[in-house]
């Protein structure tokens, strides 16, 4: 429940509900009563136990519990291959303890250790492998490190929503968006990625209230995680110069890169070579499958053509990225209003997940809090999702005829996986679509259509001008009577 000041004196602002205002939302009730009537004042009077943030903190728990129960085969029978693409119960995690040998090496810091994943990554896999060394050996040991991992995994999530849910302002029900993903429910637990989701929603309410330090702080510790919080930084500058307040956002740029060194500095004292290889690796390896580069790959190889090179893929992808920056930097400085913190970190960050050299289904969920704070309607993401779960299956039964060349009643071959990639990506780029519109057409953003301008932007605060005369009213009515003593 949200408490603001207005004009010296405390009051509740009533919330909005979305069994009213989304049309998907107020057909799915008619089975329980209807949306809630409209004399009903939710915000304003007490709910008794059950208060919003209650209600999405047992909707994530539950999730959480049914996303556990999907990885039931592997968890019983072990993470082998084909089985664990078979069954789409494949991890990150049991395939990375074995593989890094992660009961014996500490990532980054142990001489010869390798790992796949940014250093906070790592050390979060090597602090958990330690953790587990009383649970037995082999299979046993596997098991306790993914369960340790996906119980981290569901506390992340749970605080998550929180975040998303306070950072929201009035629309505390659009955390239900993540709270209750059905995307999460297969890859919550397919990699760390979701720990760069919770630090980056903590950044972006942090920087709400203005704390633009502490928030690049984490957002820079998100980026040691998964890079893509690299790309909020830009997003923070972009709206700083916009704004004519560039302080704010440098802060949280130079915060970053302290937390960013404060991880990375160890690692260079003990182990450069680690880092190195690292960075190597992300050269050197091929892209993965579900990229556009690896898709033109597989077509290209079954069609007998010639394939793209890592060195011609690597100069693509970073070509690409370049007109996403670009195309961020434009929207930010030339729309005819400023667009919203969480749209214009919407289009960064499907920008790179649509044009990434190792693009992966799973990458979809830096999203979903973005979304939840950017484009808060039900149908389109929920059809969004649909399409990034299509991929997300189809990879895992393509893999399994891949690597386990098993029969096609439990695989896929490779058109049908390249045109799930295919429909994955287009139903990003309708996403961004759309919240490009909002931002092109401010009409169409349910946000600003409830008359408020950004509740995110924190310290950048509220350029009248910019904002619109909707706004410039507003504040009006808010801040013009001078306040005494």
């Amino acid at each position: 429940m949200q408490e603001s000041t207005a004009s010296g004196h405390h009051h509740r602002h009533q919330i909005v509900v979305p069994s009213r205002s989304d049309p998907l939302l107020r057909t799915m009730t008619e089975a329980i009563g209807g949306p809630m009537g409209r004399r009903t004042a939710p915000g304003r009077t007490n709910p008794g136990f059950f208060t919003v943030e209650r209600v999405l903190v047992l909707m994530a728990a539950a999730s959480a519990v049914i996303a556990v129960m999907g990885k039931f085969h592997c968890r019983q029978a072990g993470w082998t291959t084909p089985d664990q693409y078979s069954t789409v119960c494949w991890s990150v995690f049991p395939n990375s303890f074995t593989e890094h040998k992660l009961g014996a090496l500490f990532p980054f810091f142990s001489p010869g250790a390798t790992f796949d994943y940014p250093p906070l990554a790592g050390m979060i896999a090597g602090a958990t492998a330690w953790l587990t060394r009383g649970a037995g050996e082999g299979a046993l040991r596997q098991l306790a490190f993914f369960d340790m991992n996906a119980a981290l995994i569901a506390v992340v999530w749970i605080i998550t929503v929180v975040v998303v849910a306070r950072t929201a302002g009035r629309r505390p029900w659009d955390a239900a968006i993540v709270a209750a993903s059905p995307l999460l429910l297969l890859t919550a637990y397919v990699s760390w990625d979701f720990w760069a989701v919770g630090l980056v929603s903590l950044g972006l309410y942090l920087f709400a209230r203005g704390s633009t330090i502490l928030a690049g702080a984490v957002i820079g510790l998100a980026a040691m995680v998964a890079p893509y919080a690299l790309l909020i930084l830009l997003v923070l500058l972009v709206l700083g110069i916009r704004a004519r307040k560039i302080l704010p956002a440098i802060e949280a740029i130079v915060a970053a890169g302290i937390a960013w060194l404060l991880v990375l500095t160890p690692i260079l004292i003990s182990n450069p070579s680690a880092w190195g290889a690292y960075l190597a690796q992300a050269i050197t390896e091929p892209p993965s499958d579900s990229s556009l580069y690896g898709g033109y790959n597989l077509v290209a190889e079954r069609l007998g053509a010639a394939p793209m090179s890592v060195d011609a893929a690597n100069a693509v992808a970073l070509i690409l990225l370049a007109l996403v920056v670009a195309a961020v930097v434009m929207l930010g400085l030339f729309t005819r209003r400023r667009p919203r913190l969480a749209s214009l970190s919407v289009v960064a960050v499907a920008g790179l997940i649509v044009v990434g050299k190792f693009s992966q289904p799973w990458d979809a969920i830096w999203l979903l809090p973005l979304l939840a704070l950017a484009l808060p309607r039900w149908r389109p993401l929920l059809l969004w999702q649909a399409a990034v779960i299509t991929h997300f299956i189809a990879l895992m039964l393509f893999q399994s005829k891949q690597l386990g060349n098993i029969a096609d009643t439990h695989a896929i071959d490779m058109p049908y996986f390249v045109l799930a990639a295919l429909l994955g990506g287009a139903a990003t780029c309708a996403i961004v679509g759309l919240t490009i519109r909002d931002m092109l057409h401010p009409g169409h953003d349910l946000i600003r259509r409830g008359g408020v301008d950004d509740p995110q932007l924190g310290a950048l605060g509220t350029d009248l001008q910019d904002a619109g005369p909707e706004a410039s009213a507003q504040a009006t009515e808010k801040h013009g009577q001078p306040r005494h003593g």
